[in-house]
């Protein structure tokens, strides 16, 4: 089975490449490929559904920049601690 600490890594070293024209997208990767790029997260998960991947095989990127990715995250992580 694919490490999917690694496949994200390949993203995350590859994210400019990946994301350009591509801002806001969803990307679904496989095998250190992109398969294709989506709308939204939910038509990416059917995408790969379609193609008969099984969970933990592939990854479903937002594509962001790395900035913005840290910006949600936090804002995630205290929209969880105040919800305590």
């Amino acid at each position: 089975m694919v490490d999917l600490d690694d496949l994200y890594k390949w993203f995350d070293e590859n994210r400019e490449s990946i994301i350009a024209d591509h801002l806001n997208e969803s990307v679904l990767l496989k095998d250190n490929s992109v398969i294709g790029y989506y709308n939204d997260t939910e038509t990416a998960l059917n995408a790969a559904e379609e193609k008969g991947y099984i969970v933990g095989e592939f990854l479903v990127q937002h594509c962001v920049t790395e900035e913005d990715e840290m910006a949600l995250f936090l804002n995630y992580n205290q929209a969880v601690c105040f919800g305590n």
